[in-house]
């Protein structure tokens, strides 16, 4: 037996040498038993490695271990089947199932990022704006600050004008009024030269026949 199990083992070696390798599952079924015994009765004989078992009672022999199932079945079973801890391959799929939400977490998180990223670019192009936006406005208020200054100048030029428009205003208004007066003046002083002259004039005529030398007759005449 043992020369073919030799043979066995070496054609093995040499077969994996070309076939692809393979692992055999650690799945184990473990029966559980109505008493301390592999004579007792199999109550189940399917228990899968890495059933949760309550413990009920210990065999002092520290060979068999009374325990109860999550259905409510009760027996025994030997001590080398049981565990403290849970086994590996429960292990290897907490940390699997834990590996599994950490990649879907981590695929959450990059969209996340991704879209705050966005968010984050969409708001620095709103701030650009903004910023542009706010230049723009001052440059308006310095434009329309400027503006008004001129307005306030053109304003007191304007007030001062005014006032220098009165000022010669009411000036023509005294020399339209000395200008009348002179003309009533000259009026009067004409009227008065005239009257003169008239009255000359008729004391002219009263006077020159008065004083013209009479002709004299002659005594042949």
């Amino acid at each position: 037996m043992r020369p073919f199990l030799t043979a066995l083992f070496a054609a093995l070696l040499i077969n994996a040498a070309h076939a692809e390798v393979r692992y055999i599952s650690d799945v184990l079924y473990v029966p559980l038993r109505s008493g301390q015994g592999t004579q007792f009765r199999i109550i189940n004989k399917g228990l899968r490695s890495g059933t949760k078992l309550t413990v009920l009672e210990e065999d002092p022999g520290g060979e068999w271990t009374r325990v109860e199932t999550e259905r409510g079945i009760q027996g025994w079973i030997r001590n080398q089947y049981l565990l403290a801890e849970p086994t590996a391959t429960l292990k290897l799929r907490a940390a699997q199932q834990t590996a599994s939400q950490l990649q879907n977490r981590t695929q959450t998180l990059e969209q996340q990022l991704a879209q705050l990223q966005q968010q984050n670019q969409q708001l620095a192009a709103r701030l650009d704006d903004s910023e542009k936006q706010g230049q723009t406005l001052n440059n308006e208020l310095a434009e329309i600050k400027t503006i008004s200054a001129g307005a306030i100048d053109l304003n007191s030029r304007h007030q001062t004008l005014m006032e220098e428009h009165q000022l010669l205003q009411t000036e023509i208004d005294v020399l339209k009024a000395e200008n009348e007066r002179l003309g009533d003046k000259s009026l009067q002083t004409w009227f008065i030269y005239g009257a003169g002259a008239v009255g000359l004039g008729v004391v002219i005529a009263l006077v020159v026949p008065a004083v013209r030398p009479r002709r004299r007759y002659s005594d042949w005449r």
